[in-house]
């Protein structure tokens, strides 16, 4: 699993800086207090909905405070995000995609779906389509929602996309093992990447696996991050083909 190669990671992203060339800094507004080995986030009704490998967790924005939790979806729970007022989970310990529906304080899911993939790692929606990553793989898979066929694979220039986030024209993620720290934008389609952006000290947040959006700020947090931080959007460029900057 995932958590086993925590320290493989820690030491491979100790030598995986943000690339170089223009990479910009996220602009902090506020943070709020984290713990747990992040695998998603997601925003919803005001408030942030955090997935754990054992348990999803429902927190508020204003102070960090954990106001509810529910158990996984699955043996292993991977990202989550809220899709047609229900919450969509993939699976790391199986190839599973759960929808589950909230009923008072009972969070109930059932399997829907598969990934094309052994394992899953993200998951985002446009608002018509399911957007999937794979494991440690380049491709994003955008899938039909109503029978969760491929529709198109967008093929990345990043070898382990991550978490993902839809900010109305394109897709955000990060990599598990390289560019500590830092977020990019992905061309939905080209699959180019651009936009990097870095937290202000990567080194408090290595692995970010976390991303949400909320108006005109994102919510990032990581594996085993301390915080939760609440950022500005980073400014588009104008051309996303642009491409990725050297290592």
């Amino acid at each position: 699993m995932k958590m086993v190669l925590l320290i493989l990671v820690a030491s491979l992203v100790a030598h995986a800086a943000a690339p170089a060339g223009k990479v910009e800094k996220l602009k902090v507004l506020r943070t709020i207090p984290h713990s747990g080995y992040s695998e998603g986030l997601d925003f919803y009704n005001g408030f942030l909905w955090h997935s754990l490998p054992k348990e999803v967790v429902k927190i508020n924005p204003k102070d960090g405070a954990v106001v509810a939790r529910f158990p996984p979806a699955s043996a292993y729970n991977e990202s989550l995000t809220w899709f047609k007022d229900a919450l969509f989970i993939v699976s790391y310990s199986d190839n599973g995609i759960y929808k589950g529906k909230l009923s008072g304080d009972t969070l109930a899911f059932e399997r829907v779906g598969s990934v094309p993939e052994t394992h899953a790692w993200g998951i985002a929606t446009n608002g018509k389509d399911i957007f999937v990553t794979g494991n440690y793989s380049k491709q994003i898979y955008q899938l039909d929602p109503k029978d969760f066929s491929i529709k198109n694979t967008i093929v990345t220039d990043v070898n382990d996309v991550e978490d993902l986030a839809w900010d109305g024209s394109s897709l955000w993620s990060s990599s598990y093992t390289a560019f500590r720290g830092t977020i990019f934008r992905i061309d939905p389609a080209t699959g180019k990447t651009s936009n990097y952006a870095e937290l202000p000290n990567p080194d408090e947040c290595p692995v970010v696996d976390g991303l949400a959006i909320s108006g005109d700020t994102f919510w990032v947090t990581g594996k085993n991050c301390t915080q939760i931080y609440n950022v500005k959007i980073p400014r588009v460029e104008r051309a996303l083909g642009s491409k990725k900057p050297a290592k």
